[in-house]
């Protein structure tokens, strides 16, 4: 071989080298290789190091986003549970919003004397019961969030949910509004359908389904906010009332068979996040539990038979803002066999098996628990958001560009459904 042919051949090999490193890595590959696994989900392990990677994923995002398949996943709220206890003590996380009611959580909880003989009936009485009577919440809830406030770094609880159904709502809602429009003058209280309208059908909201009733709700509720145009926008009470119009518009759409009753939930509860966010809480990390289906971005990327409107979600309406993507990540979660089922219902269903070639199948079935970083994929591999196949909006597969969808994904083996509380043992509604 003369010299030049071997300098040619030299220069060949190179480019070939250097092709083959640039080309993207396909997302099965990445999983493959460069998942974290995940030692254990024990809210008692004090040992953080294998979250490193999630810690580091996260970065300086100040909203967290914790997903959930189903409302009863045991295994996941045990996992959600060590996460928030990482966020908090590692991270600077100091406020836990979830997806419950937005009055009792916020007015409720900060009226709350933060001892833990009032913590733990409050929380009972106000976060929605899937995880307030679940077994596998009790450490996080009843035990270590009360210890938070014998310490320097207290975890603040908070509400997002427009949905009125906490026992502090139920005693206090119809008072606070009218003491709050009264001290503002407002003329409408002056009015036999301020009394009629208003007052009398505050607390039954969420659970009367009188269609006229729901639709003088509103128009009330439009009349106090003409009357109440010049006053702050931003504080509470606005946006208490802005919540209870997004409940009755949805209760309204569901009444007359809408496509958008749900949406109209998730719009306001991306509003009523986001007045955390800015508003209430401007100097502090949030983290956000609720299920997979609010918290997703992008949902209108999901192929959905027989749908024909986009379906819009929280985590779509909250991340639309530019100011707001930038600053949250959002951790799905998935599982590969097991059973399911919430602890407010006695019916348990199997899990589905992972279809052939899932993400599900792409970790060895001898790891437990698993992370892979989304985010980290489309910053390497901006190119690729190739669809494949994941149960991460619930235990059911989708075909979907889960890379636009979750920023990172928590892989669970074996699932299983919470066991209820012996304290939290009255009847089942």
């Amino acid at each position: 071989m003369s010299m030049n042919m071997f300098k040619q051949f030299l220069i060949s090999l190179f480019l070939g080298i250097t092709i083959s490193s640039c080309k993207p890595k396909d997302i099965k590959t990445f999983v493959i290789q460069d998942r974290v696994d995940i030692t254990t989900i024990s809210p008692d392990s004090t040992d953080f190091s294998d979250l490193e990677a999630i810690g580091k994923a996260i970065g300086d995002s100040r909203v967290v986003m914790l997903g959930e398949q189903d409302h009863g996943d045991a295994p996941t709220f045990l996992a959600k549970s060590r996460l928030v206890k990482y966020l908090h003590e590692k991270m600077g996380f100091n406020v836990l919003a979830f997806e419950s009611d937005f009055f009792a959580l916020n007015r409720g909880w900060d009226q709350l004397e933060k001892q833990k003989s009032k913590i733990d009936p409050f929380i009972s009485e106000n976060i929605f019961r899937s995880w307030s009577s679940c077994l596998e919440c009790e450490n996080l809830l009843f035990d270590y969030i009360p210890k938070t406030f014998e310490s320097q770094k207290p975890l603040e609880i908070s509400g997002f949910d427009n949905q009125v159904h906490g026992t502090y709502s139920a005693k206090n809602l119809r008072t606070f509004l009218d003491d709050y429009l009264k001290r503002k003058k407002i003329n409408y209280t002056q009015t036999k359908h301020y009394k009629d309208n208003f007052l009398s059908f505050i607390d039954s909201i969420k659970f009367n389904k009188n269609l006229e009733k729901q639709l003088d709700f509103k128009k009330s509720l439009a009349q106090i906010d003409l009357e109440l145009s010049t006053t702050d926008s931003t504080n509470f009470e606005s946006m208490l009332l802005r919540s209870l119009k997004g409940l009755t518009e949805s209760e309204i759409s569901f009444l007359k068979k809408g496509d958008d009753y749900l949406e109209l939930r998730d719009k306001q509860m991306a509003a009523n996040l986001k007045w955390l966010v800015k508003y209430k809480y401007p100097n502090e990390k949030v983290i956000v539990w609720a299920h997979s289906s609010h918290t997703l971005k992008n949902p209108e990327l999901f192929l959905i038979p027989r749908v024909q409107r986009i379906w819009k979600n929280m985590g779509g309406f909250f991340t639309a803002d530019p100011q707001m993507a930038k600053r949250t990540y959002v951790l799905g979660f998935t599982s590969r066999t097991g059973t399911a089922g919430r602890v407010i219902n006695e019916r348990k269903y199997t899990v589905p098996p992972p279809e052939p070639d899932s993400f599900e199948t792409w970790i060895p079935q001898s790891v437990p628990y698993a992370f892979v970083d989304f985010k980290k994929f489309r910053e390497e591999n901006p190119s690729a958001n190739k669809r494949f196949l994941m149960k991460g909006r619930n235990h059911v597969t989708d075909l979907a560009p889960w890379l636009s969808i979750f920023d990172g994904v928590f892989y669970i083996r074996d699932m299983y459904p919470c066991a209820l509380r012996e304290s939290g043992n009255e009847p089942i509604k």
